[in-house]
Order: structure tokens, then C-alpha cells, then sequence
């Protein structure tokens, strides 16, 4: 009788035990992160802080996000792997998919691209008129526009000015195999003043957006698919960066020290990253706009200007690339 009873709570033991553990595993998948990748335009750099702050600071994670942070760069091309489903999310500038009927950005995190035009002081070329009989270099890849856009607001034809391919160096520039350079404030800019060769008082910048010309900067995107099928998780995933963007104009330098976690390659110098951070905080501007809504003025003027040049397809559609369904 006694070893029956035995038996009996043996059983009883091993099927709560059986039950405990069933409860455990169940519990565990529930609370498992949602893996996704984010391919960047481009290489590491403080370009794309706030996505590597949010990583290490655990933004991505308190959302239930395991985050897979890729470069972009030749043979990455973000654009191409998200459209096909291949990844999740990237960034990039809207306007360089804004053709793609499958792609949306999600956010518009940099309000200007910082790209600008510098040339020497001793060449004398202070304003857009100077560009006439000037040899211009630009990276094209859809940076050629905002300057057809400049000559076209000063009624100085594309002819008049002598463009020519510039490399993604500074090369040409500093030999004089140009005039007028294409720069990122927040990079070439930055790496010339990095030389010791030169400093602000050295150099003439035109700016576009002080013509009236502001193109905007990277923005996150997905496929309309996954936007459509995953909207909880675009949304986790637009507010943990926007978080670990504020939480780099708040803390600058440690935002550049965890950037230089991420360089596998030891590319980067912490000093111009730092600098790189900076700039990056005066192109969101929070100051005048909310991090990732997009502006639809800016936005429409944009639109207009490269459908101009026969770049958009469908013009009247601009709103179906774009939402503002995850900005608070």
C-alpha cells in the first residue's frame, strides 16, 4: 500500500514538474526579441549614432528588438535589400527611393543633408554667380540636383559651368584639379579642417539651404509589406531610435565613444567623430522640428524640383511614400 502511495506522488511530482517546465519554455518564446537588420547607407560613422546608441543603451531591447546593425557602402546597397525583403529596415535619403513603389520611410530623422559647395579663398567664389567658367565636382548619384536647382535659381545654365565627376576623396580639391568641391559638413568639411591645412577662414562655403534650397537628410525605411504586416514593430522600432537619437544630443561624446565600438576596422579617429556628432545634432535641428516627422512643404518642394528634372515618376503620389503614423 505504501509503495503504491509512493508511486502515486512520484507521478504527481513529475507531472508538475512536467508542467512547471511546459510553463517556463512557453514563457520563454513569449519573451524572445524579434530579430531585425538595419543596413545603413554607408560605413560606421557618426552619421548613424543614434542607432548605435540605441543598440548599446538597450533602447532596441526594451522594445522586444534584437537589432542587427549593417554598413552599407559598395555591394550593400540598402535600398536593394530591404525592397526585396531580404532586411528589415534602412536608411537613406527618401528621395533616392522615392521611384521604388514598394518602399516608405518611417521617419525623417535629418532634416538637412549638410551637403554644401566649398572652394578656396584665393579663387574668390563667394556666390552662385562665381560658378560661371568654374570647374565644379560632384559625386552625382542624385547630389548633382540641388546645384541644377542653384543655376536654375540664378538663371545661369548647366552649360556655363564646367562639371565634372569628383572622387569620394577630397583629393581633387586639395591639388586644384577643381575649384569648387561637393562636401558633407558633417564629413569631407570636417576631414579638411582635420588636415590642419585648413580652417573656416580659408575656405568660401556656398550653402544651399541659405538659397532656399534644403534636400533632407537619411530617413528609416521599410517595405510597405513589412510596414503593412509589422506595424508594431516599425513603431518599436522608429521610437527606440528617435530615443537613441536624444539621447545623443544630450551626451555628445559618449555617443561618438560608442560609434567607435562599432568600428571593427579601426577606421575612425574619436576626435573627428566627436566633431561629426555635433554637426550631425545642428542637421536633425530639433530645436525647429520633431526628430522623424516628416514636413510635407519640404517634402512637396523637393518632390517638385526632381520631378522637374523628370526624376519622380509620379509626383501626385508623394504622400504614398512616406507616414507619420509612428511620431509622437
Amino acid at each position: 500500500m505504501r509503495k503504491h502511495n509512493k508511486k502515486i506522488i512520484l507521478m504527481i511530482i513529475a507531472l508538475f514538474s512536467l508542467i512547471l517546465l511546459s510553463g517556463c519554455n512557453k514563457k520563454e518564446i513569449k519573451n524572445e526579441d524579434v530579430k531585425v537588420t538595419l543596413r545603413l547607407q554607408w560605413q560606421v560613422q557618426a552619421q548613424f549614432a543614434g542607432y548605435f546608441v540605441a543598440k548599446e543603451k538597450g533602447f532596441y531591447k526594451d522594445e522586444g528588438l534584437d537589432v542587427n546593425i549593417q554598413e552599407g557602402g559598395y555591394g550593400k546597397d540598402c535600398i536593394t535589400t530591404v525592397k526585396h525583403g531580404a532586411e528589415e529596415f534602412g536608411i537613406s535619403k527618401w528621395i533616392s527611393f522615392v521611384n521604388e513603389d514598394n518602399l516608405i520611410s518611417i521617419a525623417q530623422i535629418v532634416k538637412d543633408s549638410g551637403l554644401v559647395l566649398i572652394s578656396k579663398k584665393s579663387k574668390k567664389i563667394e556666390k552662385p554667380e562665381d560658378l560661371i567658367d568654374e570647374k565644379v565636382g560632384l559625386w552625382f548619384n542624385g547630389n548633382e540636383y540641388p546645384l541644377y536647382a542653384l543655376l536654375d535659381k540664378f538663371q545661369i545654365s548647366k552649360d556655363q559651368v564646367d562639371i565634372v565627376r569628383q572622387n569620394w576623396d577630397m583629393k581633387q580639391f586639395t591639388d586644384d584639379e577643381i575649384d569648387v568641391a561637393s562636401a558633407m559638413t558633417y564629413n569631407e568639411l570636417l576631414s579638411l579642417y582635420d588636415t590642419g591645412k585648413y580652417s573656416k577662414d580659408d575656405l568660401n562655403i556656398i550653402d544651399y539651404k541659405d538659397y532656399g534650397i534644403q534636400f533632407p537628410g537619411e530617413s528609416i525605411f521599410t517595405s510597405k509589406e513589412y510596414y503593412k504586416s509589422h506595424p508594431d514593430i516599425c513603431r518599436k522600432f522608429v521610437e527606440a531610435s528617435i530615443k537613441g537619437w536624444k539621447y545623443v544630443i544630450n551626451n555628445p561624446d559618449e555617443a561618438a565613444e560608442i560609434v567607435m565600438k562599432y568600428d571593427k576596422e579601426n577606421r575612425l579617429e574619436i576626435e573627428h567623430e566627436k566633431k561629426e556628432v555635433r554637426e550631425m545634432i545642428n542637421l536633425i535641428n530639433e530645436d525647429k522640428y520633431k526628430i522623424g516627422f516628416h514636413d510635407q512643404e519640404q517634402m512637396e518642394n523637393v518632390a517638385s524640383l526632381y520631378s522637374k528634372y523628370g526624376i519622380i515618376k509620379n509626383y501626385n503620389n508623394i504622400q504614398d511614400i512616406y507616414t507619420n503614423e509612428f511620431i509622437r
